[in-house]
C-alpha cells in the first residue's frame, strides 16, 4: 500500500540527541532525585496505556520514589526539567540538514506528517532546533496519545488524529525498542535512522 503518512520521532532522529542527557543533567544538578525518578518511571512506564492518566502518572511515580509531594514535583517537571531540555537545544543543537528540505518535499507530494514525541513541549523542541511545528499535520507528545513508546495505543491514536490507516503510515526513528517496536504493534512501516546527521535517510 502507497505510505500517505510519516510519522517522525523528534529526539534522536530530527536531531542528534547524543550529548543532550549531559547537558540536561549539569541543568538540574541540585535535582538528581527527581532526575533520576523521572527515567525509571519513563522506562516503568514504557510501552503501556494509561489513556489520560499518563502524565499525571508519571507525577506520581516520581513523587512516590522520591518522597517529594506532587505540586513540587509538577513544578520541577515544567519550570526546570523541560525548560532545562529546550534550552540546551536552543544553545547547542540543530536540526538535521535533511529534516526541513523532506518536511517541505513530503507536504508537496500530499504526504501527512507528524511529529510523536516521548516528551511534552514538543513545539518548544522543535522550535528550538529551528523547525516550525507548522511544517507538521500533527504535533503530539507521547502522554497525550495515552502512553509511552513503544505503546500500540499511543502509535494507533496518533494515526487517528492524522485521519489515516496504519497500513498507510511510515515511522521513522532512530530507535528500534520505541519507534521501530510501536511501528510493528500497530502494523505500521518503520524506517531506521541513526543518530548522526549521515545525510538523506531515504524516505522518498
Amino acid at each position: 500500500m502507497k505510505i500517505k503518512g510519516v510519522i517522525f520521532d523528534l529526539d534522536g532522529t530530527l536531531y542528534d540527541n547524543t550529548k543532550l542527557a549531559g547537558k540536561v543533567v549539569v541543568s538540574n544538578i541540585f535535582n538528581l532525585r527527581l532526575l533520576a525518578a523521572e527515567r525509571l518511571a519513563h522506562l516503568k512506564m514504557s510501552g503501556r496505556f494509561y489513556g489520560d492518566r499518563t502524565f499525571d502518572e508519571i507525577l506520581k511515580r516520581i513523587s512516590m520514589k522520591t518522597g517529594i509531594g506532587l505540586y513540587q514535583v509538577k513544578r520541577w517537571y515544567l519550570k526546570v526539567f523541560m525548560p532545562s531540555q529546550v534550552s540546551a537545544l536552543r544553545n547547542n543543537f540543530k536540526a538535521k540538514n535533511w529534516a526541513v528540505p523532506i518536511l517541505g518535499e513530503l507536504r508537496s507530494k500530499g504526504v501527512k506528517t507528524a511529529c510523536f514525541s516521548e516528551y511534552i513541549c514538543v513545539n518548544d523542541k522543535l522550535e528550538a532546533i529551528g523547525i516550525d511545528p507548522a511544517l507538521f499535520d500533527v504535533v503530539i507528545d507521547a502522554p497525550s496519545a495515552g502512553g509511552l513508546k513503544p505503546c500500540r495505543r499511543a502509535f494507533e491514536a496518533v494515526a487517528e488524529k492524522m485521519g489515516l490507516a496504519p497500513s498507510e503510515i511510515l515511522v521513522v526513528g532512530d530507535r528500534e525498542d520505541t519507534d521501530g517496536a510501536g511501528a510493528e504493534a500497530s502494523g505500521m512501516s518503520f524506517l531506521l535512522v541513526p543518530k548522526k546527521d549521515s545525510g538523506d535517510p531515504g524516505i522518498l
